[in-house]
């Protein structure tokens, strides 16, 4: 019969604190991303929203130009 290799954890304390290292890193990361990008002194996300103002004013002349044509045929 085949055996089949089991593991067990390693108990090292290096180990343990190395991962437990790892965890707090990976969520400082992810709270920092997601503090940056929803800040109000973000200038990229300001851009964005002024832009998207901006082609929205567009699309809706445009929207009433179109009507205006159509109601003069």
């Amino acid at each position: 019969m085949i055996s089949v290799p089991s593991y067990e954890f390693p108990s090292s304390p290096l180990l343990i604190i190395g991962a437990l290292g790892i965890v707090v890193a990976i969520s400082v990361f992810f709270l920092t991303y997601q503090k940056y990008f929803n800040s109000p002194f973000n200038k990229e996300l300001e851009q964005k929203r002024k832009s998207l103002l901006k082609e929205k004013q567009e699309l809706k002349e445009r929207m009433q130009k179109i009507d205006q044509d159509l109601k003069n045929l």
